[in-house]
């Protein structure tokens, strides 16, 4: 295999999630990937994760694949618990029930010979707190199977993931995390002060801020968990009003998706494939100033 290298070293890349909303930010790893723009630090929570993976193993196929066609098999796609008991979004290998029924393998070789830093975002149910795993946590493919597993378990939709070695923790989706479900406070910690961030919604989207009951009643056991998941929404805007800012001072370059039409659990495949196609031609004629922003 030959040497991979990075060639955007000083810029975070970060991935929002918004589940099959991301069939229109997947078109962007396309394009990252026609055009050879390789960071060396990417973070992703829910299916921003799955972005990042491909992405770093410079799958361009897979990268369509997993948001797109692939989604033509399964018989049902009524909630993103049935993605994650079939392992379509949640594992790496994308497989079906069987494994001879895997259309799109993951290229672990390649991802683990990529020398960029991958962080992923969870959340502990027991106390609240946002845990993050990186290299360090992805040695195996079965490790990092269940880490994307674990970033994908969307609170109430699916079960909070239980990571082998790990008897007490359970852990979910990230998104109610630090950062409400972008990454900018962690890719600052890291040291980063410019950043690109991939967003599944329209420029001006805000979250609806106000008391969320049914999270609230469902996490009547876990108060930090609680506390968590009834400030998501203002956290999530705090982040956007944040990049804002960043936008207007040169260090951050934001995608926005200008025409968005798929919704959290898609469910209508012709809007995933266009939703697709839409975002590869929006980020196709962003390249130029992708390139002038990256100083490439």
């Amino acid at each position: 295999m030959e040497t991979l290298c990075n060639n955007v070293k000083d810029v975070a890349l970060i991935f929002e999630g918004g589940g099959l909303r991301n069939s229109y930010s997947s078109a962007l790893v396309n394009v990252l990937l026609e055009n050879k723009i390789y960071f060396d630090a990417v973070y992703g929570l829910s299916a921003g994760a799955s972005n990042a993976i491909n992405y770093l193993s410079r799958d361009e196929e897979r990268s369509r694949l997993t948001f797109t066609e692939y989604a033509d098999d399964m018989p049902f796609r009524k909630s993103q618990r049935f993605l994650l008991e079939n392992d379509i979004l949640a594992s790496p290998s994308i497989k079906h029930r069987y494994p001879s029924e895997s259309k799109a393998p993951f290229d672990f070789e390649t991802f683990k010979a990529n020398p960029a830093q991958l962080t992923f975002e969870g959340i502990n149910r027991s106390t609240g707190e946002t845990v993050y795993w990186t290299q360090k946590d992805f040695t195996t493919e079965e490790k990092l199977t269940e880490r994307l597993k674990a970033t994908l378990s969307y609170p109430i939709v699916a079960p909070p993931m239980k990571l082998e070695g790990d008897e007490k923790g359970r852990y979910y989706d990230g998104g109610p995390g630090e950062g409400g479900g972008i990454m900018l406070p962690r890719a600052r910690q890291d040291g980063f002060s410019k950043f690109f961030v991939v967003c599944t919604q329209h420029k001006g989207f805000r979250k609806r801020v106000g008391h969320r009951r049914l999270f609230e009643t469902f996490f009547w056991r876990w108060p930090q968990m609680r506390e968590a998941v009834s400030t998501w929404a203002q956290r999530y805007n705090e982040q956007l009003d944040t990049l804002l800012e960043l936008e207007k001072t040169g260090e951050a370059y934001v995608f926005y998706a200008h025409d968005q039409s798929a919704i959290r659990r898609e469910v209508n495949m012709t809007k995933l494939k266009n939703n697709f196609e839409i975002g590869c031609r929006q980020a196709r004629s962003e390249v130029e100033q992708w390139v002038k922003f990256l100083g490439l």
